[in-house]
């Protein structure tokens, strides 16, 4: 059976060891689950276009000065995402809280140590950190994971800038 794949971004937002995150309300089937803004590309968009109008729709902030940094595959049982992933700490507005999710800044350990996060946040990890922050490196990235979120596997690799 061919998996359907979804193309979509990730935004990293980190400033001061802290990451900007979005936290599903009830009404969504990931209810409780952290998440880091993003969403599907739509047609005729960048991928920086996207990146830039996911983080206003869902937290309230107008990013710039984006870096892409990669790309994070994440299979699961009936589906497959295909991200492109950029960092970013310069913004404008504050963090609002919308119908489906509410959005904050939480610190980086703190997030990891949640019990409902959603496999994306894994790049945060301290083995892989280095390809989303550092300047000279871009990563790859591959997750398998089950439907509950839990994480099978993991393939990652670095690449010079």
């Amino acid at each position: 059976m061919d998996k359907p794949i979804r193309k979509a971004v990730r935004s990293f937002l980190i400033k001061d060891n802290k990451v900007v995150v979005i936290k599903y309300k009830e009404g969504n089937k990931k209810i409780g689950y952290y998440d880091i803004p993003g969403g599907k590309i739509e047609e005729g968009e960048t991928l920086e276009q996207t990146a830039i109008r996911e983080m206003n729709e869902e937290t309230g902030l107008k990013i710039k000065s984006l870096r892409y940094k990669g790309n994070m595959i994440i299979e699961y049982p009936d589906r497959i995402f295909d991200f492109g992933v950029f960092l970013c700490n310069e913004y404008k507005g504050e963090l609002q809280n919308f119908e489906e999710n509410t959005s904050e800044w939480i610190e980086i350990n703190e997030l990891l140590r949640k019990e409902k996060i959603l496999s994306n946040i894994m790049i945060l990890d301290r083995f892989f950190i280095k390809g989303l922050i550092d300047k000279q490196y871009k990563f790859k990235m591959y997750i398998q994971a089950n439907d509950e979120e839990n994480i099978l596997s993991v393939n990652y690799k670095l690449e010079e800038s």
